[in-house]
């Protein structure tokens, strides 16, 4: 599954690959496994109100992608979670003398990073959640990421800084939330609120 999302970011999914890339997919890979220093932490809070609502942060979720999202949802879990900087340092060595395995490394990384995350959520025990929905996607604002990043202490727990426009340093890291309700809730292309631009499901595919 790392290979394949790897091609969907890489926009390659579905294409003949040659032996040579199929090789260096395999390489790159197997070095961001390596050089990785996966970290995770969600905290789970009770929601209230038609809108969504945190009453223990006084916060509530912005966009009208997440009240669409997290309808008949009783609770959200923030999440954060990162590769670490090794990786970085890694990919950014390769930018300098090889940019072809730099970018496919780049790819490897965030592929391996949804992976991460999406088995971390399946061992939580909610099989009711919604989309992993993340600031910067949708309406949600970009900024909302420093509201996660103080409320699961990102900086002690996983070592993640936010630059002064809101990116996550290291680049392979991710800060969002999922939704916990009923049946209604479980992960389906109706249900993200990407729907209407998915590149993926334009092409007929889906990115879980």
């Amino acid at each position: 599954m790392i290979k394949e999302n790897t091609l969907k970011y890489l926009g390659h999914s579905g294409q003949q690959i040659t032996d040579e890339m199929e090789s260096l997919l395999d390489d790159c890979i197997r070095e961001v496994k390596q050089a990785s220093q996966p970290k995770v932490i969600s905290r789970r809070f009770e929601l209230s109100g038609e809108t969504p609502y945190i009453k223990e942060l006084g916060l509530h979720l912005p966009g009208d992608q997440i009240q669409e999202a997290f309808l008949q949802c009783s609770h959200c879990l923030f999440i954060g979670a990162t590769l670490g900087v090794t990786l970085e340092r890694k990919v950014k060595y390769y930018e300098k003398c090889n940019m072809t395995k730099a970018a496919v490394m780049d790819a490897a990384g965030s592929a391996y990073l949804e992976a991460y995350c999406d088995e971390y959520e399946e061992g939580l025990g909610y099989p009711n959640r919604s989309y992993r929905l993340c600031p910067g996607y949708g309406d949600i604002p970009l900024s909302f990421n420093r509201e996660i990043a103080r409320v699961l202490d990102v900086g002690k727990t996983l070592g993640v800084t936010l630059t002064p426009d809101h990116l996550m340093i290291p680049q392979k890291s991710m800060l969002g939330f999922i939704g916990i309700g009923t049946p209604e809730r479980k992960k389906q292309c109706g249900q993200c609120v990407m729907k209407e631009d998915c590149a993926f499901r334009k092409r007929g595919q889906r990115c879980y």
